[in-house]
């Protein structure tokens, strides 16, 4: 029973722990599968992000190209039919109306104004201290600047031109930038994001909310110089409250340059659209791991209600089997104690025989003697062990009752080594089968003694003799140590031995507690 009770919980505790695994890996993989879900929208705001700056980086390369238009424009053209060509150039020529004014400033080698095509509509004055900044410095490369006109923002781009004949062409043309905001809104609109574009010192070139152009983005927005000495890893792109949606976005942040113009580009992914899109795959995920969760739980219940049921089925089954075990082995326990009582009888009568041949006197006194021990016996106990001190009494006389018949051949002794006082049990008969056992296998003389010792401990009994067996032994069953083995076994009660050690027999009988 135990070893099934052991069993049971061994199953149910690989049980736990198989469930508890797999509660973990699905977990795991729920958690694992929402990360996957979410690093996919990760990755497609990410090919937004480069799919926009493309876009606008496009739209300003045509501005370049543009500007190296008016380049060979000035190559190829002398300088006395530089003003008509201009003229011609702004009536036809506008790129969707966001070039304002083309214009030029022809200087010779001292930078003395020769001629200009300037308007002031969309430019400063000549001797403004921009225009003057202008001619003053000289660059070869393409330059650009921002200035207010009637209170519209315009961006300026120029190139500087040498001549072979060392007079300077200045060449440009206003941007509106207005119409730049008009023009890149409708740029690349299948895109859920937004862009701005900003020049190094901050200044705001393109934003979708217009009244943003021309202020610094630094101060409009979460944005700081320092962000722009690190870009932004596409895989993992900062989460920020965008100033222009009012909401998280996953925020973008890279160079932006063309010939004409270095800075940067912003482009912001709002955090709805990939919340929106992952939230029923989150719920589906989350759903499907609740549901095998359930079910596994189920199962988990109708398993350990089965498993309950089997080992219940076991124990009762184990019980029963125990229980005709017992029934058997008490049964034999009773026709084993129903043979001995006879047993005694018989040999306590054959000595009485042959003491009435050799003395009358002690054949009476071993006739009562014998009255009194065999009433002990044929009121035997219900219970197959009684109390020691009741055995104790009832061995007394039965040695009594051997001296009269062997008064010189048997030597007894009952050493009482006790050091608790405690009641204790012993089967019935036990220290009677042990010193009739001795006497019926053992020779008796007056040269050569049986002496029989009892020794009394707390937990045991130990009866010995000294070995001097019969050349012939008796005929018969021994039923007594057959008796003690069988009830000792049958209360599974250890350490009973009867064994022959050297020349001394020894009988050790364990004791039970009340």
């Amino acid at each position: 029973m135990f070893r099934n009770h052991y069993s049971r919980r061994a199953t149910l505790m690989i049980g736990i722990a198989v469930l508890c695994i797999t509660l973990i890996a699905i977990l795991s993989l729920s958690i694992s599968i929402n990360n996957n879900y979410e690093n996919t929208y990760k990755d497609i705001a990410s090919k937004s992000f480069f799919h926009k700056s493309k876009a606008l980086q496009g739209e300003f390369e045509q501005i370049d190209e543009h500007l190296n238009t008016l380049t060979q424009l000035v190559l190829t053209t002398p300088t006395s039919e530089l003003t008509t060509k201009y003229n011609v150039l702004n009536q036809v020529y506008k790129h969707g109306e966001m070039v304002k004014y083309n214009w030029y400033i022809l200087t010779d080698e001292k930078d003395r104004l020769l001629d200009s095509n300037f308007d002031n509509r969309f430019n400063p004055q000549l001797d403004s201290p921009t225009i003057q900044a202008i001619i003053h410095h000289q660059n070869t490369q393409p330059r650009n600047n921002f200035i207010t006109i009637n209170n519209k923002l315009y961006w300026l781009l120029w190139k500087d031109i040498r001549l072979p004949n060392k007079q300077r062409i200045i060449t440009g043309f206003s941007f509106d930038l207005e119409a730049l905001h008009s023009h890149l809104t409708t740029t690349d609109v299948t895109t859920p994001n937004y862009a701005y574009i900003f020049a190094q010192d901050g200044t705001c070139i393109y934003h979708p909310e217009l009244g943003l152009i021309g202020t610094n983005v630094f101060s409009q927005t979460s944005l700081s110089t320092p962000d722009t000495l690190q870009f932004t890893p596409l895989n993992n792109p900062p989460v920020v409250i965008s100033e222009y949606l009012q909401m998280e976005v996953f925020r973008f942040l890279a160079p932006f340059e063309t010939t004409s113009f270095k800075g940067y580009i912003s482009v912001n992914f709002p955090k709805i659209n990939v919340d929106e899109n992952l939230a029923p795959l989150k719920r589906n995920t989350y759903l499907i791991f609740t549901t095998t969760i359930f079910v596994i739980l189920l199962l988990f219940y109708f398993f350990t209600i089965e498993n309950k049921r089997t080992y219940k089925e076991k124990e009762k089954l184990a019980v029963e089997k125990e229980k005709v075990t017992k029934e058997k082995a008490l049964m034999q326990l009773k026709q084993l104690k129903n043979q001995i009582n006879p047993h005694f009888l018989f040999n306590s009568l054959n000595s009485l025989y042959m003491l009435i041949g050799m003395d009358k006197t002690q054949a009476q006194k071993f006739t009562l003697d014998l009255s009194k021990t065999y009433r002990y016996l044929i009121t035997s106990p219900t219970e197959d062990i009684v109390e020691l001190e009741q055995e104790l009494a009832f061995i007394k006389q039965y040695i009594d009752l051997q001296k009269i018949r062997f008064s010189k051949e048997l030597h007894f002794e009952i050493a009482d080594k006790r050091t608790k006082n405690e009641t204790k049990k012993i089967p019935y008969l036990a220290l009677q089968i042990t010193i009739e056992n001795a006497l019926k296998h053992n020779i008796a003389t007056n040269e050569n003694p049986l002496l029989v010792q009892v020794v009394l401990t707390d937990e045991e009994v130990i009866v010995t003799n000294n070995y001097q067996p019969k050349k012939r032994e008796e005929e018969g069953e021994k039923f007594g140590l057959t008796y003690l083995f069988s009830i000792y076994n049958y209360y599974n009660k250890p350490n009973y031995k009867a064994v022959v050690e050297g020349e001394v027999f020894t009988c050790v009988l364990p004791l039970f507690n009340c």
